[in-house]
């Protein structure tokens, strides 16, 4: 269905076009220039319509693009990065840079910049709203919920790529100008702190549009997307106990199923969905990934990515997910090549009559099984454990598990995490990173790439403008 009053409308558009001016004339990151509040006050926050608008500006501009989706995803930029995908020709240079792992403090990857213009986007709603007297409770608990949420999710991935990123719940340019990096345990504790209030303040069991009313697609966060969240974040942080009792919320809820036909899984109705984005876009109608990572001869591969060959060689022979989510794709110039590609999203047509089947979904069920299964393993319940990997295992016409014993059990989990969440928000990255296995992984992978691999890359670059900018905000090691 439609959602009306959501993403698009005339006002999100301005009231962001006001935001984005101010932080793209800005010369850093950080420095965000004055507040949006001051800026369009007349505007933004004078009413529960305005509210919401504002908010759906935000929407608008996390689902067109950003690192949510498209050429600067952490999707497709740390797959690249990883050994998940590679490059089909000489493409983007910034692409490139992530596939042989050439990123420096000169050429860093975008993904810096996003973060903070988009943490820059809730800080200042989240001030807005809040301090606004002409908004209804019940509408101002509902957006500054959804915001809080954006903001943990955006910090797990700042904390996680960067490492030490600079902390900031507020809108005051003047402190934002003089930030210094923040410990990781810091920023953890701050993701923890809005993805519980987040948790605390959404709708619970129903997702809903800005006006609070129920709505079918599950494109605005509730209760379970946060409990979600948490689950990653509590496994990321070795708290295995409080990851299981997350994840067995979004289990053990009947609006949430494995899809057993793995064509239908990525599909916009699938009940595997916990969370995804509406497009908005009005040249790609289903998700920008897809025109990126279906190959075939329309785009003559000029930025289209490929799957790793070790990545497809992983798969068992009768893993139902490498016919089903992997596509091939064979030149017919020479020198012919065949390509596999990943073939989770199908649609990757930019006609404007196509069908809109495909949203781009930021978490699933299946995550949470495999959450559930390494906690519970880490906590020695390894019968729960391998039921847990075993549902996932099923739907994909496997077997079950043959591991035995704890560390070979975290091994299959792990393993399979690289299976089931391919391409898939930089899982691959992050769980080499976590486990302590990146090292061992990218020095075999980068020389096959044509690239050299030093640990320090296992943190990424901070852009060298805000460095130069900013003389609290030290660079990553490796990179002076």
């Amino acid at each position: 269905m439609k959602l009306k009053n959501l993403y698009i409308t005339v006002f999100a558009f301005s009231t962001l076009a006001v935001l984005l001016i101010t932080v793209n004339g800005c010369k850093k990151a950080i420095d965000v220039g004055p507040s949006i509040v001051n800026a369009n006050s007349s505007n933004a926050f004078t009413s529960n319509s305005s509210a919401q608008s504002t908010v759906a500006g935000i929407y608008s501009y996390l689902s067109a693009g950003s690192f949510f989706q498209g050429s600067n995803s952490v999707s497709l930029g740390m797959g690249l990065a990883a050994d998940e995908l590679k490059t089909t020709s000489s493409g983007s240079q910034s692409l490139g840079l992530l596939y042989s792992n050439s990123y420096s403090a000169v050429s860093p990857p975008s993904f810096w910049s996003e973060f903070y213009k988009e943490i820059f986007f809730c800080n200042t709603t989240i001030k807005g709203i809040s301090e606004s007297g002409q908004i209804t409770p019940s509408v101002k608990n509902q957006l500054v919920s959804e915001l809080k949420f954006f903001r943990g999710f955006i910090y797990f991935y700042a904390v996680n790529l960067y490492g030490t990123p600079p902390l900031t719940t507020t809108d005051d340019y003047q402190n934002n100008n003089t930030l210094s990096n923040s410990t990781a345990a810091t920023v953890y504790a701050q993701i923890l702190q809005d993805l519980n209030d987040a948790k605390a303040g959404l709708p619970d069991n129903i997702y809903v549009d800005a006006s609070g009313a129920a709505v079918t697609d599950r494109v605005r966060p509730n209760k379970q997307v946060a409990a979600a969240m948490l689950a990653r974040v509590y496994l990321y942080l070795q708290n295995w106990r409080s990851a299981e009792n997350e994840a067995s919320e979004l289990i053990g809820n009947s609006r949430y199923t494995l899809v057993k036909d793995l064509n239908q899984v990525f599909l916009k109705g699938s009940t595997e969905i916990i969370f995804a984005l509406q497009p908005v876009s009005k040249t790609y109608l289903n998700t920008i990934d897809a025109n990126f990572l279906v190959v075939s001869a329309s785009y003559a591969l000029t930025t289209q990515l490929a799957l790793n060959n070790q990545l497809v060689s992983a798969f068992e022979q009768k893993d139902q997910r490498r016919s089903k989510w992997i596509g091939t794709f064979t030149t017919t110039t020479n020198p012919v090549t065949t390509f596999s590609f990943a073939n989770k999203y199908k649609v990757s047509s930019l006609s404007s009559t196509v069908a809109v089947t495909e949203y781009p979904i930021a978490m699933r069920l299946a995550e949470q099984y495999l959450i559930r299964a390494e906690a519970r393993a880490q906590q020695s319940n390894l019968s729960g454990a391998k039921d847990d990997l075993n549902a996932i295992r099923d739907r994909a016409g496997l077997d079950p598990t043959l591991a035995s014993g704890q560390t070979e059990l975290l091994n299959a989990i792990l393993q399979e995490r690289r299976l089931e969440l391919f391409t898939e928000w930089g899982h691959r990255w992050l769980d080499l990173k976590r486990s302590n296995n990146l090292d061992n992984v990218m020095s075999i992978a980068v020389p096959l790439k044509g690239g050299s691999w030093m640990p320090y890359k296992a943190i990424l670059p901070i852009p060298p403008s805000d460095i130069l900018a900013n003389p609290n905000l030290k660079q990553n090691p490796g990179y002076n």
